[in-house]
């Protein structure tokens, strides 16, 4: 096979490859619009909520653990 052929093979390939991948990316866009990216107005508060809080930290696994079977 020559170095021609084996260029339009690889050309030919590639751009197969390239539609291939703009239809996956117009796909996932569609289906990013599709189930929307935004928050219900509802869990706004509780977000600014939980961002402003201080988180909890612990000592060790043992700690952690037992808070968590308090706190249920």
């Amino acid at each position: 096979m020559s170095t021609a052929n084996v260029n339009q093979k690889v050309l030919e390939l590639l751009t197969n490859m390239d539609s291939r991948l703009q239809k996956i990316e117009s796909e996932v866009k569609e289906i990013k619009d599709e189930i929307g990216l935004e928050v219900r107005p509802e869990y706004v508060e509780k977000l600014k909520k939980i961002q402003s809080e201080k988180g909890k930290t612990f000592d060790n696994k043992e700690k952690f653990l037992s808070y968590l079977k308090n706190a249920i």
